[in-house]
């Protein structure tokens, strides 16, 4: 290389190890970049360095001083000395003392074999301390439903707070008291299931002791041969994966990995807790309805029979202009399997109705786009670059936790000001700085409102005709107030965040789509793009959001729609989406000759059913899943299945078998006639 090029890249000794970096990094970080192990307990990969455990201070030469090696910079030459006898002797006194100063009695510990301080204590050599126990009694905060907070085995390291203010964005946590007394508490001291904790558990994930455990099997989910398989979370479109946790091939638990290309670490509440409770019982046997109108188990060769038959009919009747078969298919499910089962539905079954249980949020924003044009809208990236944002019929802390808790982030460190524009109660309400809440249908007038602000404002920059912008005028925030019955002032606030920001976001939510009216859509695209809110390569700086996982793999397939109350037979693969059919559906299932429904647990659309199948649940699956970026990301099943289920398109084979057979026996029958 040139000598008047210049390099990013350092050499320094370590151990007597030339090891290589680059400007920027700590001593510690190159150190492990190259093979060297220094202990740590209060540094994590996660989070910014803190510097408050002293276990991995190292001797620089030239320094008077020893130096914690995760905060001091790297630099070029360096000669450091990471392991010798004086600092063995230091670390192990550090040890010593945090194991005496609270309660560290591993045996007792649901985190012993999984224990950063015991791994410490094993490597330097700890077999007791030369300093009095102190051994205060401090009560375990047992009030969150899924972790333990147990200040017993607590050393300060600060790890928990800081994940809690950097990776959440919440700032639930944080020190209390000082000296001996010191503790990390919640909000003001309140319990912390009582606080602003949004249980996300990634203050467990970074614990590196049993002062914050999971309350599902602390135990099991510890020490040796556990193993990790990346899956992706079921619960919406936004892609976001985890470390699926297995012992003994049953899953222990779900944790954050800073692999996941989406979320990073975090997760949602769903994603690591609740998706392991199992709500209602699981569905291992097939069942058919008898003449007495009870579902009964039965065998599988009994329940293919009669499914395949009914389905038959079904598509037979469909060339006589009667009713046809209708498939609905849970949009959290595998790519794979939603096109086995569009091509089941549109090959035996000889049928155009096939779409997702929630497919007409897609129909509505197809529609949007058919009225006012293609658009591209924006990524993560415009989301977490945004200055100011405007949410309209979406209540991301509850459908979409994870960009719940990013934008609690923007609200937290970066002051972001977040307008909502939602009919419904929403959580999140307590982020946002202007909250209107117009009376259900008047969401249109809402945003014609904001226009017309913008419009008064100079602040709408693309061509607009005199015709619009007329149209506008009239709505001013005094008839907007009064139609939707919200604050006037709430129009003008609203509408001066959004004026002022330079890199606003509008997201909008399924809750919208469920409105109906693409008009809305292509109103909020007309707002963005007449405000020159445009990415560096001209996406719209906005994005709408659906309730389904593999959503956009849906619409790739072009399942584009289906009308149930015209079926004959309602043939629904939900697996174990966690759906509540809304009333037009349930009257669709009662007048449906028969319903055919594969699921992994009982729900309420059993009561509707005909023949039950058992199905898979999600780590259970394998295959891709599109996010809503068009992100395609691909996943092994993480669990078996268990005896007596069989997968879905194992079953959707042999359905099509049974047709055929029925087929063949219609046509024998009709020819001996």
């Amino acid at each position: 290389m040139p000598a008047d090029v210049k390099t990013d890249t350092i050499t320094l000794t370590i151990d007597g190890k030339a090891c290589q970096g680059a400007k920027g990094q700590t001593i510690l970080e190159v150190a492990k970049a190259n093979g060297v192990d220094i202990p740590t307990l209060c540094h994590h990969p996660w989070l910014t360095n803190h510097g408050a455990c002293r276990m991995c201070v190292v001797e620089v030469e030239g320094q008077r001083r020893l130096v914690t090696s995760c905060a001091a910079p790297a630099e070029d030459g360096q000669v450091v000395v990471a392991h010798n006898e004086k600092l063995s002797l230091m670390r192990q006194m550090t040890l010593e003392l945090l194991f005496a100063e609270r309660n560290h009695i591993c045996p007792f510990c649901p985190s012993s074999g999984a224990c950063e301080l015991q791994e410490r204590g094993y490597e330097e050599g700890i077999t007791h301390t030369r300093y009095q126990y102190l051994f205060p009694v401090l009560e375990p905060d047992c009030s969150n439903a899924f972790f333990v907070q147990d200040h017993n085995r607590c050393i300060l390291c600060g790890r928990c707070v800081r994940a809690c203010q950097e990776v959440v964005g919440q700032g639930t946590l944080n020190f209390g008291s000082r000296g001996t007394k010191q503790m990390v508490i919640a909000d003001l001291g309140v319990p912390i299931g009582e606080s602003s904790c949004i249980s996300c558990g990634t203050c467990v994930d970074v614990c590196p002791t049993g002062a914050l455990f999971d309350k599902r099997a602390p135990y099991f989910g510890k020490g040796g041969g556990l193993v990790r398989k990346m899956v992706v979370c079921p619960d919406d479109d936004m892609g976001c994966s985890m470390n699926a946790v297995l012992k003994s091939g049953i899953l222990a638990r779900c944790e954050g990995t800073d692999e996941a290309k989406v979320n990073g670490p975090l997760l949602s509440r769903r994603s690591r807790y609740e998706i392991l409770n199992e709500a209602t019982p699981r569905i291992t046997t097939p069942k058919v309805r008898n003449e007495f109108g009870a579902l009964v188990d039965t065998d599988w060769d009994t329940a293919l029979a009669a499914a395949a038959k009914a389905l038959y009919e079904g598509a037979a009747n469909c060339h006589c202009n009667q009713q046809a078969v209708v498939g609905l298919v849970s949009g959290r499910l595998p790519k794979e399997t939603l096109a086995s089962f569009q091509q089941f539905i549109t090959g035996p079954c000889d049928s155009a109705d096939v779409d997702t249980l929630f497919g007409r949020q897609r129909q509505v924003k197809r529609a949007a786009k058919d009225l006012f044009g293609d658009v591209t809208e924006c990524g993560y990236d415009a989301i977490h670059d945004a200055d100011m944002v405007l949410l309209v019929g979406f209540d991301p802390c509850r459908t979409h936790q994870v960009l719940g808790t990013w934008l609690a982030g923007k609200r937290f460190n970066e002051q972001c000001p977040i307008v909502s524009i939602n009919a419904r109660q929403s959580e999140v309400t307590q982020l946002a700085t202007v909250d209107i809440k117009p009376r259900r249908g008047c969401e249109h007038e809402v945003l014609l409102g904001l226009l017309c602000q913008l419009n008064e404002q100079g602040k709408l920059r693309g061509h607009v005709e005199q015709s619009q912008k007329d149209r506008w005028k009239a709505y001013n925030p005094d008839r907007v107030a009064a139609e939707a019955h919200i604050e006037a002032k709430d129009i003008k606030k609203a509408a001066k965040l959004y004026a002022k920001a330079k890199n606003p976001v509008v997201l909008y939510g399924p809750e919208l789509g469920a409105l109906r009216n693409p008009n809305l859509i292509g109103l909020l695209w007309d707002l963005v793009r007449l405000s020159g809110h445009v990415t560096a390569d001209g996406a719209l700086r906005a994005r709408g959001f659906e309730t389904e996982a593999n959503a956009a793999a849906a619409e790739q397939l072009g399942l584009i729609g289906a009308d149930p109350s015209t079926a004959s037979v309602i043939y629904m693969l939900t697996g174990d989406d966690p759906f509540e059919p809304t009333a037009q559906l349930v009257e669709d299932l009662r007048q449906a000759g028969t319903v055919i429904l594969q699921a992994s647990h009982e729900c309420s659309v059993m009561a509707h059913a005909d023949i039950v199948l058992p199905s898979l649940k999600w780590s259970e699956r394998a295959g891709t899943w599109v996010n809503v970026m068009g992100l395609e990301q691909t996943f092994e099943a993480c669990t078996i299945l268990p005896a007596g289920v069989r997968g879905d398109e194992e079953v959707l084979a042999a359905l099509a078998e049974g047709m055929a057979k029925a087929a063949a026996e219609a046509a024998e029958t009709a020819e001996q006639a």
